[in-house]
């Protein structure tokens, strides 16, 4: 039966689908996961087929504009995938959609306003008496058209619309609906070639070619069709003589799409491998599995250079022998074009890749040649897990544990590491999920049976493991200013209470300075976080601690007090350490940028290099500085948490952490996890060649539990001791996390509406699922001058094991108080399995 009713998901904030007219000259061409244009409101969306209703009432439906696809943009596995998004992460289905979507690939309509021929000057003068905020909206147009949400954001007008239905009945102006065609379509290029008969014709010709013109025959006889352009720097000519030999009749030109890629370099050749004992024995559990066809789960724990990369290769080669394609996710675009390089030795044209810094076309082609079956093999972070290839036999997370595979400052704010495990499930296919520190969850699901663990216990070509060497910086200032006192006081010099704060210890600046002598490479991570709030005692390191949630409290400049921003508790700041009685309170500081300074005035012939947000920002910038650093053309790179992942320099011997405080006094319950996680990382950057390894790390903590495992390389010490703590205080992995956020420009409205979700949600939840901690300041109180609170929800895995029961008190919730609160201009966000609190 033809349909003609369709259920179409929008991206909008909404949860629900609208159901629209299929006119009957498209309903031969309509089908689930195509696109179509429909009109909501006064314009123009894009929108995605996802279900027909049998029902027959089409009254006061609005009809279908167009059908954008001549196959579907989403498969049936993709629609499947992102309901349970949808589901799950409690975000509207459309809003899912349009993040798996390729950039650039939807129409886009906008409400553009024109002045009439109406709009004089004398009226220009009449509304400057009489109308100000009309006289403002008109100011804009005598300069050409302007969009409503220009206007809007540019006259601050309150009831913008109201004002703009009112000139347009004096008409003075006009509102016109414009749909825009996507950013995102194929590329094509000239190609010139010659006629089949040009031997003849150049035969006849009276007048002999000129060079310019036999060098371009020459090559289209030797070389085939080639690129106009291309052809052109070849011969060195100019498009003139194109021109004349085709007027000759000896060429003819004509267009062919291009496939954009977003490197042009030619693929390293393969390194040969041997697979050792333990890798042997983890590739034949996984061949076992994908031979099976059917899902299977491994969470592959190999120490740092252990060789995991080479069994997801050798993993990925069978399922390729198969006839199915795979997946290979990845945290940070940082690790992005190292991945990509050593795949593409291996597998060349099967592999493409997926990131951000992708131009829009280069995004798009990587798409298409996903969906058309043109590659086998893609790559990329987050959202590479919506990769559309069919017949997916396997997906690689490697540094599952990585926060960033969780998306969270926009909707849809989903875990790419979970999606991936639905996606393999719902596939049959099979998921290696990689860590040399796995998560505590996965790891306590691979102990639970969940996931099957496979170990590589030791590192690939006898490499050794790094000695690592902790250092007290509180007795190294102390050890520090004792000195500079004595040579003040010996040299008669009024010698000061304090000095200021070294970032590098003395045992760090010499291994820095070994290290270049020996043309060595050297990294150093100082994972400078956006805020550092946190007051510690200079003398002893005592940080305040929340007696409610055990997690670090934060200090607030403003109101001077400390608060914990789980459950909202407030304490006033001690005046000295309750610990050791020292006046000594002081704040981190030091952040990249404060640290390279410091290390070009103590090693001024050194090459640094720095790696940061702020050095990172345009495209490629990650690459550029990894092969730079690669080739040895800096002794020092220096940056955040990016330099301490997946990166292989065999030339590295030395790596420092100036801080490792800053990650593990985050006011997060995850903070030990992440300490414990980073450091190891950043350690295994080390000594991964025939040459010895060394990791300084500094802290202001030496006595911490985390630090204690990283010194010994013990996952499994770290694992039982956390574990041991969440379920003390029932965090996850026994219970799951749900982050609601509330933002808005008035705090007491942002306090109200926190308030009302908090008191709705402890009346709901029954016998007692789950816990609600909250309404508290969120860590950082204010961004953009917009007010943040926060309500933290603990539910109870034994209580409601699929967490169903919250979702459904979530979505009452919803459904109950956000009818009423665009009025208040406060917004709400529910972040379900957050990995951080800030």
């Amino acid at each position: 039966m033809t349909p003609s009713l369709a259920d179409i998901a929008l991206p909008v904030p909404l949860d629900r689908q609208f159901t629209y007219l299929i006119p009957p000259d498209l309903r031969s061409l309509v089908s689930r996961g195509k696109r179509v244009i429909v009109p909501f409101g006064g314009k123009h969306l894009t929108g995605i087929i996802v279900h027909f209703p049998e029902s027959t009432t089409v009254k006061g439906l609005k009809p279908v504009r167009d059908v954008l696809d001549s196959q579907p943009t989403f498969s049936e596995e993709l629609l499947n995938l992102t309901k349970w998004i949808s589901d799950y992460y409690l975000v509207p289905w459309g809003e899912v959609l349009r993040a798996a979507t390729p950039q650039g690939f939807t129409h886009e309509s906008k409400n553009l306003v024109r002045p009439t021929v109406a709009l004089t000057e004398a009226v220009l003068a009449e509304t400057k008496r009489s109308a100000k905020q009309q006289h403002r909206i008109l100011s804009f147009l005598h300069d050409g058209p302007r969009t409503i949400s220009f206007l809007q954001k540019h006259t601050k007008a309150s009831a913008l619309r109201a004002i703009l239905r009112e000139m347009q009945q004096k008409e003075w102006i006009v509102i016109e609906e414009q749909i825009h065609e996507p950013r995102a379509r194929p590329k094509t290029e000239t190609v010139v070639r010659l006629v089949p008969e040009y031997g003849s014709i150049l035969g006849g010709l009276t007048r002999r070619l000129t060079a310019k013109q036999a060098s371009i025959v020459a090559v289209l006889e030797n070389s085939g069709p080639a690129g106009s352009i291309e052809l052109l720097r070849k011969t060195s000519a100019g498009s003139s003589i194109l021109k004349a030999l085709e007027s000759k009749g000896l060429i003819e030109l004509f267009h062919r799409e291009v496939f954009r890629k977003e490197t042009a370099e030619e693929p390293e050749a393969p390194k040969s491998m041997t697979l050792n004992a333990a890798q042997t024995n983890a590739l034949t559990a996984v061949t076992v599995a994908l031979d099976s066809g059917q899902y299977q789960s491994f969470l592959l724990h190999g120490i740092t250079g252990s060789g995991k990369t080479e069994v997801y290769i050798e993993a990925i080669r069978h399922v390729l022998s198969v006839g199915k394609t795979a997946i290979v996710l990845v945290p940070e675009i940082s690790l992005t074009p190292q991945t990509v390089r050593r795949f593409r030795s291996h597998f060349r044209d099967e592999v493409t890749v997926m990131h951000s810094q992708m131009s829009v076309g280069e995004r798009f082609d990587a798409w298409r040649s996903a969906r058309d079956g043109r590659v086998k093999i893609a790559i990329g972070p987050r959202s590479a897990v919506f990769a559309p290839l069919a017949s997916v036999g396997l997906i690689v997370v490697d540094e599952e544990h990585e926060a960033s595979y969780k998306q969270f400052d926009a909707s849809p704010r989903y875990n790419a590491r979970d999606v991936a495990i639905v996606r393999a499930a719902a596939a049959n296919a099979v998921i290696i999920l990689g860590s040399a520190t796995p998560s505590v969850e996965s790891y306590f699901n691979a102990q639970t049976g969940k996931y099957r663990l496979l170990d590589l216990p030791d590192r690939i070509d006898q490499a050794r493991l790094p000695r690592i060497d902790i250092v007290d910086m509180r007795q190294e200032r102390k050890e520090v200013l004792a000195v500079l006192r004595k040579q003040l006081q010996d040299s008669g010099t009024t010698y000061p209470r304090h000095m200021p704060r070294a970032s590098v210890s003395r045992l760090l600046e010499s291994q820095i300075s070994d290290r270049i002598s020996k043309k060595q490479g050297v990294i150093l991570l100082q994972n400078r976080r956006g805020f550092s709030h946190v007051v510690e005692c200079f003398e002893c390191g005592h940080v305040e601690r929340c007696d409610n949630c055990d997690v670090t409290m934060t200090f607030h400049s403003i109101k001077k007090h400390l608060r914990c921003h789980y459950c909202g508790s407030v304490r006033k700041p001690p005046g000295v350490c309750p610990a050791c009685g020292s006046s000594e309170l002081r704040y981190h500081a030091f952040g990249t940028q404060q640290v390279h300074e410091e290390l070009r005035e103590r090693f001024p012939d050194a090459a640094v290099l720095r790696m940061d947000l702020d050095t990172t920002s345009r495209k490629g910038s990650h690459d550029k500085l990894l092969r730079q650093f690669g080739r040895g053309e800096a002794d020092i790179l220096l940056g955040t948490q990016m330099v301490a992942k997946g990166l292989d320099f065999p030339n590295v011997t030395l790596v420092g952490v100036i801080s490792a405080d800053t990650q593990m006094l985050l006011p997060d319950f995850r903070s030990a996890e992440r300490t414990f996680q980073l450091l190891t990382q950043v350690a295994g950057r080390a000594g991964r060649s025939q040459l010895a390894g060394e990791v300084v790390i500094q802290t202001m903590q030496p006595q911490h539990y985390s630090l204690k495992h990283v010194l010994t390389h013990d996952y499994a010490g770290f694992y039982a001791e956390e574990l041991a703590y969440r379920r003390e205080v029932h965090y996850p992995p026994f219970s799951r996390i749900v982050l609601l956020e509330f933002k808005g420009k008035q705090e007491e409205l942002v306090h109200s509406r926190a308030s009302q979700y908090a008191e709705f949600l402890r009346k709901e939840r029954g016998d007692s699922p789950y816990d609600v901690l909250g309404p508290a300041d969120a860590a950082i109180p204010k961004i953009r001058n917009l007010f943040r609170k926060h309500i933290v929800i603990k539910s109870y895995r034994e209580k409601d094991p699929g967490g169903s029961t919250l979702r459904n008190v979530l979505m009452r919730a919803r459904q109950s108080l956000d009818s009423s609160a665009s009025k208040t201009g406060v917004t709400a966000s529910i972040d379900v399995d957050p990995q951080g609190m800030m």
